[in-house]
């Protein structure tokens, strides 16, 4: 929070409030008098509970500015520096806790009261800088995070600032483990009301305070024991019993193991109409504008996180004794609220909820929250809190202005440098409007993601007052131009390509150009374009000579050579769809395809014939096949581009394998936008490894046929051996290769890797790719183009690409942006679009979807339902079921 505002987590009339709401509900209990002593000893002080919580903290992590309270008061008029200084020095006589220091005794921590301490004013004169303001703020955020010693001391550090004769900055840091905010405040007072008889010359006030900081540490360690102890903690145990969730939001950067409290503020206002109607809304429902804020906080946290299980921190003063409240001393203490909300309720119900969480929660306030994380142990990360990562307070007012005579004092929070949360919302009540100050780690979120999320605050206020009765997911978040640029605008990939063209029509248009280029490389063998188109050509009137009718299943069995390119085009050319698969296979696998493809002919080898000889297909062995005397001229069939191209199958992992259909318009839509997106041409060498099972077998084979490029076949089990794929690849001047990244990690770690400089495109899809292996490649081979790529089968081979980068500062590499005449979708479980960085999952829509799943109707509909978001008539969106989210980019990480 900053550290100079109230930190009393309501205003003063919310806080009358809360103690009526809490004699209504029966919650508020008759103490007794707590009436507290001056201590009689005068050694080995114990530390507070809150005090020995930041020891041991600085104990950690020693020199770190993370507890520093820094603030600024601007002095305006003609100052008397010697009233000033005597002033602060008069202050820090009075309050011992300003002259207290920290050391260990056996171990433990104890308070060393100086019993003297006298304060320099250093005076740094700006008034002949030409922008004395500028420098003064670089001055306060220096001064900001120096560290303090808590063995040392002083723990209070005063500097003044010389812009002008009658314009001073009086920089005041304090370590929190002697003030809190509300302490900063009285300071300030203090120092105004001894500034003014300073000046005057007249005797400082008499008045003594009644008893110390020190007398409340020893105090509160007698007074919260025994039966009033467990009483309170009982409340907390079930409270916060279980696992309590870290809220996932949306970060910029990826976590690092260890804080490092680098802060950054956002601040926004609520208008006044706004704040009048949100004050209603609460009063109708018996709650205060802390509740209702806090709920749409909450309803906020849910919607951007997905965890129902919300805990936010909240301060409070911790001063229910009326004696503490004019001592300087670290107080405050922090609230856990927890709530677990229902998609379905309203908000008056959620609003319902927070407010008896309030309620016993401030009945409950006196456990210390040091107290409370040692009575539950949760497991400590250094990256988080312990209970809670965000905090929320309301305000009372505005940070205050003290006019005296010929001085006005206007005090202001100095710019932080650092923060103790992930997040932090303060509300102050600024006249009749609301002030929000947004305070993040800058190290896990960025200024232009605050933007977004104090943005959606505003949205969903203003329609909590609107329809508080709407349940709590269909309440808005995005802005209508955000909404907008979420569905269309990140979607505006439509690219004209013909649209009645067939895959194997690409293929004959390049063969009658490049007829004598060679087309295929299998060992000894090389093929032309004309040969192959030859070949294929007579296999496919073969084919078409045993009856099938358009759009036959074909299955096609063959280990990896210069047939089963041949054997592909076939299938094509004869108005066949392709059933792929793959000699590895168990029998019993290959059966199944068989059968549930309904392929009426499988071309395969002699040698792999009898693992489907109980297939109940008719066996073409195309090494035992004579087609001399078929006809090589162009097959003539009555082929549609929505005619089936090829059938794969899932694998099954989830249940009964699916058979995707992919139509030639889906797929020719595919290879036009990756020829255009990578200029592939006549000079590039592909090499084409990925057994025939997965679909990103199916560009490797007939991208370099469309483009009259040559295309190098790998021998069988190739795909597995990083030696063999590395000495081909330089063999053959292989300049297009496509990896998974588990192969990857093993070519960049093969010896003779980084010799392979032909290669200038080096895909990579089928699982995460991470940001090191990214980086490795890149390392090992600096002028290679490494691209992620993703796509369900269901959306034909890759729906996304990304181009890698090192330095992204993610776990993983961004699966990009969609391809050509594709839209991608994050929505919730109810269809609706998520803001950027907010996980969802991930929908496709467009050119790309396959046409459904083989004999699977239902499936189809299920999976394959209608776009809400375009208006074409039959207009279909694939559900992945993968979760995503989209970057500020437009990009997308896939999680």
């Amino acid at each position: 929070m900053r550290e100079w505002s109230n930190e009393i987590g309501v205003s003063a009339e919310e806080l009358e409030l809360f103690e009526y709401l809490l004699e209504e509900e029966g919650l508020s209990e008759a103490s007794p008098e707590r009436t507290i002593p001056r201590r009689t000893q005068q050694d080995n002080i114990p530390l507070s509970f809150a005090q020995e919580r930041l020891w041991f903290l600085d104990q950690l992590d020693p020199g770190t500015a993370a507890y520093n309270m820094p603030g600024a008061v601007w002095l305006e008029g003609d100052l008397n520096l010697v009233a000033l200084e005597r002033s602060l020095n008069e202050i820090v006589r009075r309050h011992e806790v300003l002259r207290t220091t920290f050391r260990a005794e056996r171990g433990l921590p104890v308070q060393v009261i100086s019993p003297l301490l006298r304060l320099s004013l250093p005076l740094i004169d700006l008034s002949r800088l030409s922008d004395s303001e500028r420098e003064a703020w670089r001055l306060s955020d220096e001064e900001a995070q120096k560290p303090f010693d808590l063995t040392r001391g002083p723990l209070l550090r005063a500097t003044l600032l010389r812009l002008s004769a009658a314009h001073h900055l009086l920089l005041i840091t304090l370590h929190h483990i002697v003030a809190d905010g509300w302490s900063v405040m009285l300071l300030v007072q203090e120092l105004g009301a001894l500034y003014v008889a300073c000046n005057r010359g007249e005797q400082l006030p008499p008045a003594e305070l009644k008893i110390s900081y020190a007398d409340y540490a020893v105090w509160q360690r007698q007074w919260l024991t025994g039966e009033r102890l467990e009483r309170q903690l009982t409340y907390w145990r079930e409270q916060l019993s279980g696992e309590l969730p870290v809220l996932k939001l949306p970060l910029a950067h990826m976590r690092a193991g260890g804080a490092r409290h680098r802060g950054g503020l956002e601040t926004v206002r609520v208008s006044e109409e706004l704040t009048q109607r949100l004050r209603e809304l609460g009063r109708g429902a018996g709650a205060t504008l802390f509740m209702t804020l806090l709920a749409a906080w909450k309803v906020l946290l849910w919607r951007l996180s997905g965890e129902r299980d919300v805990v936010v921190g909240t301060p409070v003063a911790g001063r229910e004794s009326r004696e503490l409240e004019g001592l300087i001393g670290f107080f405050v203490n922090t609230l856990v609220l927890r709530t677990e909300l229902d998609a379905e309720r309203s908000f008056t119900e959620v609003l319902k909820r927070v407010r008896e969480v309030c309620l016993e929660a401030y009945a409950h306030q006196e456990v210390p929250f040091e107290r409370l994380v040692e009575e539950l142990a949760p497991q400590r990360e250094l990256s988080h809190g312990p209970l809670f990562q965000v905090l929320f307070a309301l305000q009372n007012a505005p940070l205050p202005q003290i006019d005296l005579p010929g001085l006005r004092m206007r005090v202001e929070d100095a710019t932080r440098g650092t923060t103790k949360f992930d997040l932090a919302l303060e509300i102050t009540e600024d006249g009749n409007e609301l002030e929000c100050v947004w305070q993040y780690d800058a190290d896990v979120f960025d200024a232009a993601t605050i933007k977004r999320m104090a943005a959606h605050y505003q949205t969903l206020l203003g329609g909590i007052v609107v329809n508080p009765e709407y349940e709590i997911h269909k309440l808005p978040l995005m802005s209508d131009d955000e909404e907008r640029a979420q569905l269309s605008d990140y979607n505006s990939t439509h690219v004209a390509y013909p649209q009645q063209t067939l895959l194997h029509e690409l293929f004959e248009q390049q063969a009658a150009i490049t007829p004598d280029a060679i087309a295929v490389v299998f060992d000894d063998i090389r093929l032309t374009y004309a040969d192959l188109n030859r070949r294929a050509n007579k296999l496919a009137h073969h084919l078409c000579g045993l009856g099938l009718p358009t759009e036959s299943r074909v299955g096609v069995l063959l280990e990896r050579s210069a047939d089963l390119v041949v054997a592909l085009l076939a299938v094509l050319k004869a108005g066949g769809a392709c059933v792929p698969l793959d000699p590895v296979y168990p029998s019993e696998r290959l059966k199944l395809l068989i059968e549930d493809s309904q392929a009426s002919v499988v071309l395969t080898q002699e040698k792999l014939a009898q693992a489907i000889s109980e297939s109940g297909a008719q066996v073409v062995c195309l090494d035992a096949l004579d087609t001399s005397f078929e006809s090589s001229r162009e097959v003539q069939t009555p082929v549609h581009p929505a005619n089936a191209a090829y059938v794969i199958y899932t694998s099954g992992s989830s249940g009964r394998p699916k058979g995707v259909m992919v139509t030639h318009s889906a797929l020719c839509n595919h290879m036009r936008w990756m020829r255009d997106a990578f200029a592939f041409d006549a000079t590039d060498v592909f090499l084409q490894k990925t057994p025939i099972g997965f679909d990103a077998s199916v560009w490797e084979f007939y991208m370099p046929l469309m483009v009259g490029a040559k295309l190098v076949i790998a021998r069988p089990g190739g795909h597995q051996d990083s030696t063999y794929l590395v000495r081909t690849i330089n063999e053959h001047g292989v300049t297009v290769l496509q990896v998974v990244p588990m192969l990857l990690r093993m070519l960049v770690n093969e010896p003779g890797f980084s010799s392979c400089e032909a290669l200038r495109l080096l895909f990579c899809g089928g699982e995460a790719l991470t940001e090191e292996l990214a980086a490795q490649c890149l390392g090992v081979l600096p002028t290679v183009r490494l691209c992620n790529l993703y796509g369900p089968a269901e959306t034909t081979i890759n729906a996304t690409s990304w181009e890698a980068q090192s330095g992204t500062n993610a776990a993983t590499v961004p699966i990009g942006k969609p391809v050509a005449n594709v839209g991608v979708y994050v929505l919730d479980q109810w269809l609706k679009p998520v803001p950027l960085g907010v996980v969802g999952e991930l929908y496709v829509d467009g050119s790309g979807l396959a046409r459904g799943y083989e004999e699977r109707a239902d499936l189809t509909a299920e999976q394959f339902m209608p776009n809400p978001f375009r208006d074409e008539h039959g207009s279909r969106m694939y559900r992945t079921g993968d979760l995503a989210r989209r970057l500020p980019g437009g990009e997308f990480e896939y999680l």
